[in-house]
C-alpha cells in the first residue's frame, strides 16, 4: 500500500486555501514586503545583517531568507527561546549570557516615554517589557560585534496565547537594531521600539513582530544611508 502522502509548501492552514479545481492548497509567501524592501535595500547597499529573534521563533530568519538574492547580504541567525538555555547558542559568549540572565535586575534606567512602554499595562508587565528592552539591545550588540555584519537585529516578546505576567492580555515585542552610525565607528543602538499586539493569536503576531523588524531595520539603514560619513 501506498503511504499518505504529507503537504508540506504551507505556511499555516488558514494562510492557505485550494483552487476550486481541486489543486493542492497555495502558501502564503514567507517572503511579505517588508523583507523584499530589507533584501532590496541591504543588496543595493552591500551591506549584511545578522538575526537574533525569541518570541518569533526563526520566522524573521526564514522570511528573510525566502527573498531571492537574500544570501548575499544575509549571514546566519540564532532563535534563543529560553534564555536560562541558550548559554551555547550565544556564540559562546559567556559574558553576554550572565548579562541576558541579569537583564531582569537592570531595569531602573529605562525611560518609558522613550521606548513608548503604554501607562496602562500592570507595573508586572511594564518591568517584564523592560527586561526584554535590555535583552534585545544587549543582543544587537554582541551579534552585530560577533558576526561582523553592519546591522543586527534582535526581538524578544510574547506572542500568546496565555502570558506570564499578572494582567497582560495581549502580545507584545522589543525590537532593536544595532550598528554604526559612523564607518568604522562603534556599534551602537540605531533603533528600537515595542510593537504591540491587540490579542493573543500567536501566529498572528509572529508574521506582525517579523513584518516590524524588517520595517525598523530598513528605517535604520535609511538613517545611516542618509549619513555621508557612513
Amino acid at each position: 500500500l501506498d503511504s499518505p502522502s504529507l503537504s508540506v509548501n504551507n505556511f499555516s492552514c488558514r494562510n492557505s486555501s485550494s483552487g476550486s479545481s481541486g489543486d493542492p492548497p497555495q502558501s502564503k509567501s514567507l517572503a511579505t514586503p517588508p523583507f523584499q524592501n530589507l533584501v532590496q535595500a541591504l543588496t543595493s547597499a552591500k551591506q549584511t545583517c545578522t538575526i537574533l529573534e525569541s518570541s518569533c521563533g526563526g520566522l524573521i530568519s526564514s522570511s528573510l531568507m525566502s527573498v531571492p538574492g537574500s544570501s548575499r547580504v544575509f549571514f546566519g541567525s540564532t532563535i534563543a527561546y529560553n534564555t536560562k538555555k541558550s548559554g551555547p547558542l550565544l556564540c559562546g559568549d559567556e559574558e553576554l549570557h550572565a548579562r541576558l540572565l541579569d537583564a531582569s535586575n537592570n531595569v531602573d534606567n529605562i525611560n518609558d516615554d522613550t521606548i513608548h512602554i503604554q501607562p496602562d499595562l500592570s507595573e508586572e508587565t511594564k518591568k517584564y517589557i523592560r527586561t526584554k528592552i535590555n535583552w534585545t539591545r544587549e543582543t544587537a550588540l554582541s551579534y552585530c560585534d560577533h558576526m561582523q555584519t553592519d546591522f543586527a537585529i534582535a526581538e524578544g516578546g510574547a506572542t500568546g496565547p496565555t502570558f506570564h505576567p499578572k494582567g497582560m492580555t495581549s502580545g507584545f515585542a522589543v525590537l532593536a537594531i544595532a550598528g554604526r552610525k559612523l564607518k568604522g565607528g562603534d556599534i551602537e543602538i540605531l533603533a528600537q521600539k515595542v510593537v504591540y499586539s491587540s490579542h493573543g493569536d500567536r501566529e498572528l503576531n509572529m508574521r506582525l513582530y517579523a513584518d516590524a523588524a524588517a520595517e525598523l531595520c530598513l528605517e535604520a539603514m535609511m538613517m545611516s544611508v542618509a549619513d555621508p560619513s557612513v
